[in-house]
């Protein structure tokens, strides 16, 4: 597949866009501070893709405004550049932070509403992202799968996650994984959302969707 990136210079994104290539794929890459206007410029990065890839939450401080206006107006954009070429299909790699707030206790399914805290924007500006996706692939654009990362994202595999103590955590090599097999899945509908953890001891949220969706995670010995 030829697979555009945006927000790739994220350590996260770095990381997916080197697998990535390393299984084969061509890969083009975006930096957070991309200009992404609503003109020919925009469309010719689109064009030739066969998906995007955009990182909407990156574990970033910076000023509201920049953040908002890159997972709203130059999402935007960026999703309508990619509908125009006939890109098929987005992932938006979202977080489990939206839902944190949460009991614990409480069996949180892609079903429940997200809970963004006003107070930070990074995550403000994420769950407006996720909203501006929906809204294309609900009039049929672009096909788009909402990948909710666990937290915190651990360097590693899943004993690295484990190691950390952390209901929520993902590794880097799950996360990365269930990225690559969201580009692929025959099962998606036109919107899904899927969690995404580790399967950590006192897992946190439960992943049926990305079980029944993506065959993730792997039974153990099964190899991708």
């Amino acid at each position: 597949m030829k697979i555009l990136i945006a927000n790739a210079d994220w350590w996260l994104g770095e990381r997916t866009s080197s697998a990535l290539r390393a299984a084969g794929h061509d890969v083009d890459t975006l930096s957070r501070d991309a200009e992404l206007g609503h003109d020919e410029s925009t469309d010719e990065l689109a064009a030739g893709h066969d998906a995007v890839i955009v990182f909407g939450y990156s574990e970033e401080s910076g000023h509201p405004t920049a953040l908002l206006d890159r997972s709203t107006r130059k999402l935007y954009n960026l999703l309508h550049a990619a509908s125009e070429a006939g890109v098929k299909r987005c992932v938006y790699v979202s977080t489990l932070l939206l839902f944190k707030d949460y009991e614990e206790n409480l069996t949180v399914t892609e079903k429940w509403r997200s809970l963004p805290p006003a107070e930070d924007p990074a995550l403000l500006a994420c769950h407006l992202g996720e909203y501006v996706c929906k809204e294309y692939a609900r009039d049929r654009r672009i096909q788009v799968a909402t990948i909710r990362l666990g937290f915190p994202i651990v360097d590693g595999d899943l004993d690295a996650a484990s190691a950390t103590g952390e209901p929520a955590a993902v590794s880097v090599s799950d996360a990365v994984e269930a990225i690559r097999l969201a580009l692929t899945s025959g099962k998606l509908a036109q919107w899904q959302d899927i969690h995404v953890q580790s399967q950590v001891e006192h897992q946190r949220y439960l992943m049926h969707a990305a079980h029944n969706l993506l065959a993730f995670p792997a039974p153990s010995g099964a190899t991708t």
